[in-house]
């Protein structure tokens, strides 16, 4: 019994003590989420001086391009090391192109950046054109010349600048170039099986004479 007695006086000392618990006040605010949100997409700055690693350029008609290396008296702080020269010769204000597959998730960007340098006054005139992937196949479906299924966005660029320059166009001034077929939005994200921004673009025109020769550098291409 005197056993007894000393583990129950024990145990009472024990559960008598005092017991602190700290809580947690809960947050009157929300709390901000931090997604992981790209802030570049690089399109290509050429630096690699190869023009089918990273991105596949290709050309039609009578467009010719080819890497170069930037002159360092005329360079700027934005402008890399390598660009590529385009240079061709239009008939009826048209002279060619060149154009890469790209598959990325662009609905992020809100704006399109060039580095540029033109050599003169109306050295030629660019069509930007986006295609953004409507029917979910990852190519761009081609009926007469003209896309059948996706969306094309178009953005017309004249060089009536002399020496290197930033261009930035916002995304919204992209024009819907095919408004009969595609969904007629801008919504180059990658959900059900979509290559989002599945292809790019760039037609080369005149600027100033229907027939003409035109040259001009790019340095860089991306989106922000």
């Amino acid at each position: 019994m005197r056993i007894l007695f000393i583990l129950l006086a024990i145990g009472i000392q024990v559960f008598s003590q005092s017991l602190t618990v700290e809580i947690e006040e809960l947050p009157t605010e929300n709390s901000p989420v931090t997604d992981n949100v790209p802030t570049v997409l690089m399109i290509d700055d050429f630096e690699d001086k190869d023009l089918k690693r990273f991105r596949e350029w290709w050309t039609f008609d009578k467009i010719i391009i080819k890497s170069k290396e930037n002159e360092k008296d005329e360079k700027k702080s934005y402008v890399g090391n390598i660009a590529i020269s385009v240079s061709g010769s239009s008939s009826n204000w048209y002279a060619g192109g060149l154009g890469t597959y790209l598959d990325e998730d662009a609905h992020f960007f809100k704006t399109l950046k060039l580095v540029i340098y033109s050599p003169k006054i109306n050295s030629g005139s660019i069509r930007i054109e986006l295609y953004d992937d409507d029917n979910n196949n990852k190519i761009v479906d081609i009926e007469n010349d003209k896309p059948s299924k996706d969306d094309l966005f178009i953005y017309d660029l004249n060089l009536v600048w002399k020496g290197w320059k930033v261009v930035s166009i916002p995304l919204e001034d992209f024009v819907d170039f095919n408004n009969d077929v595609g969904d007629n939005i801008w919504n180059p994200n990658q959900l059900y099986g979509s290559a989002g921004l599945v292809q790019m673009q760039l037609v080369i025109l005149s600027s100033k004479f229907k027939s003409e020769s035109i040259e001009f550098d790019i340095d860089t291409i991306k989106f922000n």
